[in-house]
């Protein structure tokens, strides 16, 4: 696993971000969440991500739904300050729910999250780049690890048949998710 995962993770995130003043009662891919709910969603795995690096800690986060205003420039401004958090010194371990987690599994396991939510929001936006093809490769080599077949629900739904063999496309699948085929 390379050590700029997380960051590369970040950086598809910003490039999918919605543009401000989008409507951000569309849809998404997540079954039932408009996009101000995902990005209220995406807002938590941030904070909890950097509560992890400049704690040391993670503790569990109740949030409200953004507003109106604040969404995609939020976002853009937390996920920036994610990376300086990254990039500064850190601990070697975090506590996690009360078990102590090496510092760069919760990195991974914040890729692959931040990568995920951020295809769920380039879904529904044509044009929208795709997951990067090795950022989806080095995050199929360990979902399973951090995503497993039991267990997984509501966050992610059973694995499906990839329209490809493309790693966006199987990871997605892993997932329970799937790219519209044109």
């Amino acid at each position: 696993m390379s050590d700029d995962l997380l960051e590369r993770a970040v950086a598809y995130l910003l490039s999918v971000l919605p543009d401000p003043g989008s409507d951000l009662s569309a849809p998404t891919p997540c079954r039932g969440w408009n996009t101000r709910m995902l990005l209220a969603h995406v807002d938590e795995s941030i904070a909890a991500l950097r509560e992890g690096l400049t704690g040391g800690q993670v503790r569990v986060i109740a949030g409200a739904p953004l507003p109106n205003c604040a969404g995609t420039l939020h976002i853009r401004s937390r996920a920036v300050a994610l990376l300086d958090d990254w990039a500064n010194e850190h601990p070697g371990s975090v506590v996690v729910f009360g078990r102590l987690v090496p510092t760069h599994i919760l990195a991974t396991v914040g890729a692959l999250e931040l990568t995920v939510h951020a295809w769920d929001l380039a879904a529904s936006s044509p044009g929208a780049p795709p997951i990067p093809e090795d950022l989806a490769h080095e995050l199929l080599m360990v979902a399973p690890e951090l995503v497993p077949i039991a267990d997984r629900w509501p966050l992610f739904g059973p694995p499906i048949e990839p329209p490809t063999t493309a790693p966006a496309d199987r990871l997605l699948a892993y997932l329970g998710r799937t790219r519209r085929t044109t």
